[in-house]
């Protein structure tokens, strides 16, 4: 009976750990996609009002979540956006969508004259604001069923037990 008590709680509290692991990697998601939103518009201003090179671009924009997943520091070791992006896709946790679009960023970024680069980060800033006020709105919904599947299977699995 012991051990069925112990096991009974051991699951709850994994199911509970797991629960809040799933919030925190949508917190997560968001923050990333909203840190790359950051990013283009960086890009935007230094190219429009300053005609800065991207290699300084890259040197003075600052993102904690886009340091933590690699990203930003392999764009400040002289890597290409579409490399960098490539390399890091296992920890940006970017959906198809949004790495589809930064890499059609990547690949203009820094080849064309300045008023063409200003049109497409605005056409990019665009489509990236669109998905990331999706992802905002879907969040806590996205949390909630997360939560509920963990917690339901958990609960499946104590009565299966017992």
């Amino acid at each position: 009976m012991l051990t069925k008590t112990l096991g009974v709680i051991f699951l709850l509290c994994a199911c509970l750990y797991l629960s809040a692991a799933a919030g925190s990697f949508e917190r997560r998601r968001v923050r990333q996609s909203e840190g790359m939103l950051m990013l283009l518009r960086h890009i935007r201003t230094q190219i429009s009002c300053f005609r800065t090179p991207i290699g300084d671009i890259y040197a003075s924009f600052c993102s904690d979540e886009l340091e933590s997943c690699g990203f930003l520091p392999r764009l400040r070791e002289g890597e290409d956006f579409c490399t960098a992006l490539q390399e890091c896709r296992q920890s940006l946790l970017l959906d198809e969508e949004e790495t589809d679009l930064l890499a059609a960023f990547g690949k203009e970024v820094g080849g064309s004259y300045r008023d063409e680069q200003v049109e497409g980060c605005d056409y990019y800033i665009g489509e990236l604001e669109r998905i990331c006020r999706n992802r905002r709105e879907e969040q806590p919904k996205r949390v909630r069923l997360a939560r509920s599947l963990v917690l339901a299977g958990g609960l499946l699995l104590i009565l299966i037990f017992l």
